[in-house]
């Protein structure tokens, strides 16, 4: 991807020195070999340290952590093990193909990967805590580019512990540089506490005038943290926390960057940046990006929208199977108006690689969300970014607070208008006539603009119906499945000092 920037192979250099640490999860023991006397040195050293940390964000299968001799799920994997796939197949929109443990509601603490490597980007965070301190007493730079970069590991620092929250719930993360070193296993904080933390980090990050608003422009830093992105982390927190008025006040921020919608929704994922994306996992290769091949079907060779667009994957002579692991389900399809141009983006019906036609009457388990409509494939992926964060996030989220705060306003309304008139829908006048139904058009609404996106299951749980749904589809969901187990590796090792999520036994 673009941020690994120029200095990849620096990074691949440094990992197992900065990487350095226990075999265990709780990152107890010697954290790093690295000091002022023998590393930042000059920004390119600085450069190199800052973009190790974004070693977890990234499209392909994942990374190799030398602190813990393992392998993990990088978030942004379409996998159905790592973090935003299995987040959405415990959701309304999306299912296995199969049977899984996320889509069943029977995961637990012992529940293999997609639990190590989420958890796992808490020792990141304390990396990023190192490397913070290591820039602080470097003057291997100007004072403007450490601040720079301070304030983009904070950032970025900041989204894995968001990240963590909205996994499990607040960690006993390492934020002081004065305790890396020391083996002492701290209890979770408070949710109060934790959500401070990562407050600070982020009005710390806004607060400096040397970073930078945003990177859309400029192709050799995009990808990186940038203060619009720290506002955007911020706004998600909020909304997490259903703190309305400040999520509302950080989403009117963006509304001020300059930031815009495509013109038309599949641009959105056909180009690598645009001014609708606030935060995109870009990629470097032609086979970075698996999102494709995980929702295509193993028989798969040519598929068609509800209006029999046609999009065909490789050719009649030479095309690619998928693997066929996850869908989205038919009653989230049919949430869509016939007139929705999103529906462009989700194929309904395909032809198989022996020219069987398939669709839900004959044995199509559900519709294929290609969202990717402009793609190149080899070695089975895309050279296409994932969207992390993008505006129409913004304007949804605007509008759901404004909501929340004052009804259904001129501004909520008008908000949500830009989403909905380039979908092609109209807004219901019974949404807009209060409160409630305004509430409840926005969830649906939100869906329906961020679906594969891997925003469902927080909506559904702001909204307390992820778990009712869940039931309804007759998943064994329970209340305390709004959190994710701690995995048993971390209760075990802190022998009993870190306490179990409500609801898993240990």
């Amino acid at each position: 991807m673009k941020y690994k920037f120029k200095y990849l192979s620096l990074i691949i250099a440094f990992l197992g020195v900065i990487l350095t640490s226990c075999d265990d999860l709780l990152e107890t023991k010697n954290f790093t070999d690295m000091s002022p006397s023998n590393f930042f040195k000059t920004e390119g050293d600085m450069d190199a340290a800052v973009t190790g940390i974004y070693l977890p964000c990234t499209t392909n299968w994942g990374y190799s952590d030398g602190g813990t001799g393992s392998w993990y799920n990088a978030l942004f994997n379409a996998d159905i093990n790592a973090y935003y796939p299995a987040g959405m197949v415990t959701t309304d929109e999306a299912r296995h193909y199969l049977s899984n443990v996320f889509d069943e509601f029977t995961f637990g603490p012992s529940t293999g990967s997609a639990m190590a490597s989420t958890y796992n980007v808490i020792r990141f965070i304390a990396r990023a805590t190192d490397v913070i301190n290591q820039i602080e007493q470097s003057t291997g730079a100007t004072e403007n580019i450490r601040n720079r970069y301070i304030s983009e590991t904070k950032t970025l620092r900041a989204f894995y512990m968001y990240t963590l929250l909205d996994w499990f719930g607040p960690v006993n993360v390492k934020l002081n540089p004065e305790s890396l070193y020391d083996n002492t296993i701290e209890p979770r904080p408070s949710l109060v506490d934790y959500v401070s933390l990562i407050e600070k980090d982020l009005k710390d990050a806004i607060e400096e005038d040397a970073f930078p608003d945003k990177y859309n422009n400029d192709v050799s830093n995009w990808g990186r943290m940038s203060k619009a992105i720290a506002y955007a982390i911020r706004m998600k927190l909020y909304m997490h926390q259903r703190n309305w008025e400040k999520a509302k006040d950080d989403a009117s921020k963006l509304m001020q960057m300059g930031f815009s919608l495509e013109n038309q929704y599949e641009d959105v994922f056909n180009n690598l940046q645009s001014d609708e994306h606030i935060w995109a996992i870009p990629s470097s290769t032609a086979s970075d990006n698996y999102y494709v091949t995980e929702v295509l079907p193993s028989d798969f060779k040519r598929g068609f929208t509800h209006l029999g667009r046609s999009y065909i994957r490789g050719n009649d002579a030479n095309f690619y199977a998928g693997w066929q692991v996850f869908c989205m389900r038919w009653e989230f399809y049919d949430t869509f108006q016939d007139s929705d141009v999103r529906k462009n983006t989700i194929l309904s019906e395909y032809v198989t690689s022996n020219g069987t036609h398939k669709d839900r009457t004959s044995g199509m388990v559900g519709a294929i969300p290609i969202k990717y409509t402009d793609t190149q494939y080899a070695d089975w992926g895309i050279q296409k970014a994932h969207h992390v964060i993008r505006y129409a996030e913004v304007l949804l989220s605007y509008a759901e607070a404004e909501n929340e705060l004052n009804g259904p306003t001129t501004t909520a309304i008008t908000a949500l208008e830009e989403v909905t008139d380039r979908a092609g829908i109209e807004i219901p006048e019974l949404a807009k006539s209060g409160k409630d139904a305004f509430r409840d058009f926005i969830l649906e609404e939100r869906g329906r603009e961020l679906f594969g996106e891997g925003q469902r299951r927080q909506d559904l749980i702001r909204h307390g119906v992820f778990i009712q749904r869940a039931q309804e589809r007759g998943k064994q969901a329970k209340a305390h499945h709004v959190l994710f187990p701690i995995p048993q590796a971390v209760i075990t090792e802190s022998n009993g000092i870190i306490q179990q999520n409500e609801g898993y036994t240990n």
